[in-house]
């Protein structure tokens, strides 16, 4: 071979099949020409094809289109290119490729499905019922060939777009299945009443949907065709007809396609026309008073009304009122609401009544006038009234009363007979004559002793009564008088006289003893108790007084005699009350007075003569007793001596005295030494080894002598000087001391050897303890003096280089080199203290002591795991929970069975993957175990296992362990399709379907497990009709295709087929698991069409079901079952939701292959989500699941099931705005109204949408207003509670101001999950006259209120403050004339909860004049002022209006004269008609004629604008009577309505101060004078042609065409 042979272009250059052809010519090689010769011979060479190319197609990229719907098969029309070519020039195996398509989800496939080197490829449907344009308009996909046969398998690809078109085949679907609308009766026409809504899925005409309106009662309402929209066409009668069923019709394709119609119910709903009747229009009834119970009617009083209305217009309410109608709940009678019953609220007193309602003909009856009013319950409620009138019957029920419960009377005991002493009076409360009448007695005791006057109730000394009280023995009478009075039956009262019988004061008094003896304890505090002097007196009324006369003699502890008394005088007194003597001073003292002699007086205070005082005299021997008050007294201040050490005892030291001036005990004197140096005694105790009281100073406690008691050492601690407190005592009680200091000098030796003090048997350091840190301070003494006492320290050769002292003297032991408790755990250290060591003074003295000094250890060393662990760990995943999984372990170097060297275990958190599913659960032990079971969990997994020992700090070191998780075929397979458990899936074949043909794919899954055990294969269960199938596993998934694997038998010899299939996991393993499912093919009869209803004869089905009813899964009930139209089919009926339910909410459960079927509800239900559902079911052979379907009254297969959801009151009240505000002017008066825009609403329907409102009781904030609930005691506002709308309750004072800041609630009916309620904040300002801006606006009200919004926006933004609207009224200007064309708007401002005073306002509007323009444009504003008041018409009283009529007498003459001078003068000026004002276009801006300077007009405003209010134009500026010069020419004159001469020039005289006027959109000075002339007009109001051509002008405003 000479180059690289191509089979493929061999065949393409040669035309043949792959051979070469060659000739091969062999030529005799020879010099002479006639011997050469040749011969030829043809040599075919076979060129072997390999696997070179690639299946390829013609093109990258096809283009097609198909008719939605097509049948299966049907190919698709390719556009361009023509067809699919597709080719692979190899030969043979390496040239044959299959076709597969990807992307398309199943909706083509391609024929032929294998090419051996080349073919033409057609597209086909598969699935018909995924080509749906509503769903997938268009498709692209991929058509992939693939080699088999070739162990590379190359392949390629072409990309297929195919359009698909639309057809009719959809119907319109109403969005709700059917409608069911209320509306009122006596609407006007055009009123809406419902919108109803089809959607068509279909495009262009076929997707428009128009609407029809049919049934009767259909003219009484108009339906919009294209929106659906049906409005009232005629009148509404509720009482003629109070429900319309009409049938709507929605149609496609300009109303002449596909068709679909539901129902729409309209119920006429009563309105409240008609007022509560009552059957008489009076009534009166008869009651006897009872005050003291409820009286009762002889029989029930009961008044009735009726209403013609329907409820709840008809439900009727009784309410007793007054004559203003409001509702009185707290008078004498009540009345059932419901049944009209009157019945008494409270007992009835006939004297409480009225006297004027008293009868003068029978005067013992008294009425009540009662208004009784029956309201409707209608929205608004009607009410009609009715007088009764009742009677009340006095009965003698009140008893006399007196006019005291007790009466007092005093006589002397000496009065004579008849002595007048009082008078009683009682009364009846009963009106009529002899209930009334009363009469007195006396009864009981004291009849004998007094009278009583029968009538008139006087009280007198009775004839011969005997009152001394030294016979009677008595000083007071309770006289008990009865009054009765004179009705039936006869009633009583009764009251005390108490009479009191004064006594005569004439007797002396006198003491109960002569002489007194008394005793007092000097010092005694005040008021102290000392003896009590007692006189009596035989008088009842005497009155005793007592009294000090004199202090006779004083004498002291020697009996001597007081000179002067003034020393005691003042220490005592007595009471003059009752006779008490008692200490008057503190300074009783019995070292001065001991003994005191007194004498005691009383008087009668009361005695008859007082010029002759009634007196007695006693005698008072009072003793001063000693207490212990004056303690001993030393002589000296202190005491000072001195004391040879070893002095002998006994040896006397000095002598103390001190002195008592207290009396016997108090004052005897006693010593003792006083221990106040406690530490001082203890080292002489110690030194001595004197146990118990032993002491080394004693004192005699009598005579004071201080002697030595034992041997003294000067060497003991604090011993150089010997300090004691001597105390002397008295022994009084209690006793009284003072004290005295004693200091003793003491002289030194030299005899004690050092002591080490304390020294412990071991000291405990850290081995970590750095070089010169302290380790223990040795503590030694010497009771030695100076050097003989000074002590130096010393460590022991051995461990000097480990330990050493600081200096010498300080016996402060340090670490000398570094410590290691591993190498040496303790020491041993000598110490020696030595004193005098530096020897000057003589021999020196030591001592030596052990100290053992102990290292502790630091936690320095870390734990070391093992390294013989063997590692990883691996357990199956059906491992025990909790169970061992393996054991790491670790050691630490540190101490042992300390908390240094204890190892602990714990899982890092934070690393490897398996902290879920592992842990250690006990921590001293490394024993990993599993927290949870690991089924399911096969795999690997790593855990990092801390090591750490309980030393401070703590240290760690760790390991990271993998734990392998092994797979173990646990788990069974699972069906997806059909589902387990023997869900007995039903499929449905033509009889005698052939075999081959596809019953199902099945499809189950093992996702638990892992690898060959979720591998998935499937068998046919060994079973009898198991026989006529076979399943065949699909490639590269767990799916299954089940076939026909013998031919069906016919629908007569067998009608379903039972067999059972399996679904088996890891193919030949041992512990392989199976799942098995049965199935059911039915045989469906080829003769067997649709099955239908028989809608004629069966009612539609029509079921109710409140929202939110449980449970939500329930049956509504049954439904019709479909039929065969051919009695011979007895095939299964299979029933479909096809319509209506797109959620999914209902469902159908058919029993006896479809002979009863009832219908389902799945899901909770929510009317305000859907209120009515249409249900469309279908019937079907079961061959087929049915797509979705409308209504179709033609098609017998469907059943149209209505379901009506009733409202509940389940949703929430809402208020339209969380913050209300208002504003009251101070000149409101009660029942204004404050607002009406107050609204709460709800989404459920009548009667659950009814509001009520009520402001919240304790919401009122008093803190933001004036101080109203000072003056007032009502609410300041109400609320209507069915309308929201909010009133003034009071009348404002003229100076109130301030905010009133409540809460409004609103609440729905409380039935079902009600009530509901909601609140809203309400802010009320107080405005006076001052607080509002008026805006004149040149517009309606109306006009006004539908921009409001827009208004307020403007302003809040401008001013940065709340704007609210007060008011909108027609303007009135300062004449006090009402415009029709003009309104005020008066508006507050509120920033911080404070009213923006006016004038702030308006700086504000001045200083941003140009935000303003979208105001003035809008709105037309005329002028913003502040709210003053209007000037009141002027009064026409008599005398005024005769003055008015003299002045307009006397000027109008001069008026007409003058007006006619003006006019003759102007008609010989203007010499062109004024007809010519009226050449002026009214047309577009374009025409020139507009640019022509006009007065009176508005020609340059722009549009919306006000002239008024346009920026470079101050009003104030046209004022000026000197805006234009006048000139005598007619073209120039100014002043003219003729002002169409084209080319006219004026010049103004004003300036402007910002622009200059002709650079302001082209206003030249013709519109200064069209200014002024617009503001005479304004003043003059009206003006007339002379000619009659010029309309009236009644408002500045000009025509729009000029703007």
């Amino acid at each position: 071979m000479k180059e690289e042979i191509d089979r493929e272009v061999v065949i393409e250059d040669y035309n043949t099949d792959g051979r070469i052809e060659l000739t091969v010519m062999v030529e005799k090689d020879t010099s002479v020409e006639e011997w050469k010769s040749n011969s030829t011979a043809t040599v075919y060479i076979r060129i072997l094809d390999i696997n070179d190319n690639v299946p390829t197609f013609a093109h990258r990229y096809y283009n097609g289109t198909i008719l939605e719907n097509s049948p299966k098969s049907i190919p698709v029309t390719m556009d361009y290119p023509e067809d699919i070519l597709a080719f692979d020039l190899d030969a043979f195996e390496n040239g044959t490729f299959e076709l597969t398509i990807d992307g398309d989800d199943g909706m083509f496939y391609v024929q032929p499905s294998m090419i051996v080197n080349s073919g033409t490829i057609y597209v086909r449907v598969q699935d018909p019922l995924k080509l749906n344009y509503q769903v997938l308009p268009e498709v692209t996909f991929t058509v992939v060939a693939t080699e088999t046969e070739t162990v590379e398998k190359w392949s390629s690809n072409t990309t297929v777009h195919i359009q698909l078109i639309d057809t009719n085949d959809n119907f319109p679907q109403w969005l709700d299945g059917s409608y069911n609308v209320s509306v009122l009766e006596g609407v006007s026409s055009g009123t809406s009443v419902s919108k109803v809504e089809a959607t068509d899925a279909d495009s262009g005409d076929y997707g428009i949907v128009y609407y029809y309106i049919f049934g009767s009662g259909a003219t009484q309402f108009d339906m919009s065709e294209t929106t659906g929209l049906m409005t009232v066409a005629g009148e509404l009668d509720r009482e003629s007809v109070d429900f319309y069923f009409l049938t709507v019709e929605a149609r496609d394709d300009k109303g002449m396609g596909n068709r679909n119609s539901t129902t729409l119910e309209v119920h006429i709903l009563d309105i409240n026309d008609n007022e509560p009747i009552f059957g008489s229009d009076y009534y009166e009834e008869f009651i006897k008073e009872d005050k003291n119970a409820k009286p009762t009617f002889r029989r029930p009083f009961i008044v009735d009304a009726t209403d013609a209305d329907l409820p709840p217009n008809s439900d009727i309410s009784y309410y007793i009122v007054t004559a203003e109608y409001e509702i009185i709940t707290d008078g004498n009678f009540t009345i059932n609401i419901s049944t009209g019953e009157i019945l008494t609220r409270t007992p009835i007193d006939f004297e409480s009544m009225d006297p004027d309602t008293q009868d003068s003909v029978s005067p013992w009856y008294r009425h009540f006038e009662l208004i009784v009013m029956a309201i409707d319950h209608g929205i608004p409620p009607l009410n009609s009234t009715t007088s009764v009138t009742i009677y009340v019957e006095d009965v003698n029920d009140n008893a006399p009363i007196f006019e005291s419960e007790f009466y007092n009377g005093t006589i002397l005991e000496t009065d004579d007979s008849g002595t007048y002493i009082t008078t009683v009076k009682a009364t009846d409360a009963d009106p009529t004559l002899y209930n009334s009448l009363i009469s007195y007695r006396i009864v009981g005791a004291g009849i004998d002793k007094f009278e009583v006057g029968e009538k008139d109730g006087n009280l007198f000394v009775g004839v011969g009564a005997n009152l001394d009280i030294e016979q009677t023995h008595t000083t007071l009478y309770s006289l008990n008088v009865m009054a009765y009075d004179d009705g039936t039956p006869r009633l009583s009262g009764s009251t005390i006289i108490n009479i009191t019988v004064i006594d005569v004061n004439n007797k002396w008094p006198e003491f109960n003893d002569s002489i007194y003896d008394a005793v007092v304890v000097e010092k005694s505090s005040l008021m102290e108790f000392i003896v009590q002097t007692f006189a009596t007196d035989p008088d009842e009324t005497h009155l005793l007084r007592y009294r000090v006369k004199s202090y006779d003699e004083g004498r002291d502890e020697s009996n001597t005699v007081i000179i002067d008394n003034a020393i005691f005088d003042t220490w005592f007194d007595i009471d003059e009350s009752d006779g008490t003597m008692f200490v008057n001073d503190t300074m009783v003292d019995r070292e001065l007075v001991e003994n005191i002699r007194m004498t005691v007086e009383v008087e009668d205070v009361n005695a008859v003569s007082p010029w002759l005082p009634q007196l007695a005299t006693a005698k008072v021997y009072l003793t001063v007793l000693d207490i212990n008050d004056n303690p001993p007294k030393f002589d000296e201040d202190f005491y000072t001596t001195s004391v040879q050490e070893n002095i002998p005892e006994q040896t006397l030291l000095m002598i103390i005295r001190a002195s008592d001036p207290d009396k016997g005990l108090n004052g005897t004197v006693r010593y003792k030494i006083v221990e106040e140096d406690d530490s001082q005694w203890q080292a002489l105790v110690a030194m001595d080894n004197v146990t118990g009281s032993g002491r080394k100073i004693v004192i005699d406690s009598k005579t004071g002598e201080l002697r030595v008691n034992g041997m003294i050492d000067y060497d003991c601690h604090l011993c150089e000087w010997i300090n004691i407190t001597v105390m002397a005592y008295d022994l009084g009680t209690p006793p009284l001391n003072s004290t005295v200091p004693i200091y003793i000098a003491v002289e030194d030796m030299n005899d004690n050897y050092p002591v080490i003090w304390n020294l412990p048997a071991a000291v405990k350091i850290w081995e970590n303890a750095t070089l010169g840190s302290e380790v223990y301070l040795i503590n030694a003494t010497d009771l030695d003096s100076g050097e003989f006492g000074r002590i130096g320290f010393k460590v022991d050769d051995s461990n000097s280089r480990s330990f050493t002292f600081e200096d010498v003297e300080s016996g402060i032991l340090l670490v000398g080199a570094a410590l290691d408790r591993e190498t040496v755990a303790s020491y041993k250290v000598y110490i020696e203290a030595k004193d005098n060591y530096l020897s000057e003074f003589g021999p020196s003295l030591s001592i030596s002591s052990t100290l053992d000094i102990v290292l502790l250890d630091v936690n320095d060393n870390a734990p070391i795991f093992d390294d013989t662990i063997a590692l990883p760990f691996r357990i199956k995943e059906t491992h025990d929970n909790g169970s061992l999984v393996g054991t790491v372990s670790a050691t630490d170097a540190d101490e042992p069975n300390t908390p240094n060297s204890q190892v602990i275990y714990y899982i890092l958190q934070d690393e490897g993957n398996a902290t879920d599913y592992f842990f250690i659960p006990n921590e001293a032990v490394g024993s990993i175990r599993s927290k949870s079971p690991l089924i399911g969990l096969y795999g690997i997994y790593t855990i990092v296992v801390i090591a750490q020992d309980l030393g401070e700090p703590p240290l760690n070191s760790n390991l990271t362990v993998t734990i392998y998780v092994e797979d173990v075929n646990l788990n069974y397979p699972v069906w997806h399709y059909p589902p387990t458990p023997l869900a007995n899936e039903s499929i449905r074949l033509m009889e005698k379907t052939l075999p081959g043909e596809t019953v199902a794919l099945v499809y189950a899954t093992d996702d638990v497990d892992h690898g060959v055990n979720a591998e998935i294969y499937y068998q046919i269960a060994d079973t009898l009709d198991g026989k006529y199938f076979t399943i065949s596993r699909n490639n590269n998934n767990n799916t299954a295709t089940i076939y026909t694997q013998e031919r069906l038998l016919a629908y007569s010899d067998k009608k379903h087929y039972n067999f059972e299939v399996d679904a088996l996991d890891c193919p030949g393993c041992s512990d392989s698991l199976q799942t098995r499912t049965a199935m059911r093919v039915y045989a469906i009869s080829e003769t067997a069409g649709d099955p239908q209803f028989d809608r004629e004869s069966a009612d539609e089905p029509y079921f109710e079901r409140r929202e939110h009813e449980e449970p939500f899964k329930v049956t509504l009930g049954s439904l019709p079952p479909a039929f065969y139209e051919d009695p011979e089919v007895v095939s299964e009926i299979c029933y479909y939701i096809v319509g209506g339910d797109e959620k999914s909410e209902f469902g159908l459960n058919v029993l006896d292959e479809g002979k009863e079927v009832s219908l389902l509800q799945e899901e909770e239900l929510d009317r305000e989500a859907i209120e009515n559902y249409e249900l469309v079911v279908k019937a079907t052979n079961c061959l087929v699941v049915p797509p979705g379907q409308a209504w179709d009254v033609d098609d017998d297969s469907l059943l149209l099931v209505r379901v009506h959801v009733v409202d509940i009151n389940d949703q929430p009240v809402i208020f339209s705005k969380s913050n209300y505000s208002a504003g009251v002017t101070t000149s409101s008066t009660v029942n204004d109204v404050v607002t009406d825009q107050i609204r709460a609403s709800t989404i459920d329907l009548f009667p659950h949408n009814i509001m009520e409102y009520r402001i919240v009781p304790d919401s009122w904030d008093n803190s933001l207003n004036y101080d109203y609930w000072a003056e007032e005691k009502r609410d300041p506002f109400t609320i209507n509670n069915n309308t929201g709308v909010l009133l003034l309750n009071h009348n404002p004072r003229p100076d109130a101001s301030g905010i009133f800041k409540f809460v409004v609630e609103a609440r729905d009916p409380p039935v079902d999950l009600g009530p509901h309620t909601a609140t809203a904040d309400v802010w009320v300002y107080m405005l006076s006259s001052n607080n509002q801006v008026e805006f004149v606006l040149a517009m309606t009200k109306d006009e006004f209120r539908d921009k409001e919004d827009l208004f307020i926006e403007i302003l809040e933004d401008v001013t940065q403050a709340t704007a609210k609207v007060d008011e909108v009224t027609n303007y009135v200007d300062e004449a006090n004339v009402v415009s029709d064309i003009y309104i005020s708007v008066f508006v507050h401002f509120v920033q911080d909860n404070e009213i923006v005073p006016v004038l702030t306002i308006l700086d504000i509007f001045d200083e941003n004049e140009a935000s303003l323009s979208p105001l003035y444009q809008e709105f037309n504003v005329y002028k913003i002022q502040d709210r003053s008041p209007r000037r009141p018409p002027v009064a026409k009283d008599g005398q005024a209006f005769v003055l008015a009529l003299i002045i307009v007498s006397v000027i109008l003459p001069i008026v007409i004269i003058v007006l006619l001078c003006i006019w003759c003068k102007e008609v010989k000026k203007y010499k062109r008609k004024l007809r010519a004002a009226n050449a002026m276009a009214f047309g577009s801006r374009e025409s020139g004629l507009n640019k022509i300077s006009v007065p009176n007009t508005n020609q340059y405003a722009y549009e919306g604008s006000n002239p008024i209010w346009l920026e470079n134009f101050d009003n104030n500026a046209f004022e000026s009577d000197a805006v234009v010069k006048e000139t005598d020419s007619d073209a120039n004159s100014q002043n003219s309505l003729d002002m169409n001469t084209v080319g006219t020039k004026v010049s103004p005289i004003h300036k402007f101060d910002k622009v200059p006027v002709d650079d302001i959109m082209g206003i030249t000075a013709d519109h200064v004078t069209l200014r002024n002339n617009l503001n005479q007009l304004y003043d003059s109001r009206s003006y007339e042609k002379n000619d009659g051509d010029l309309d009236r002008f009644q408002t500045p405003t000009l025509p729009t065409s000029y703007l």
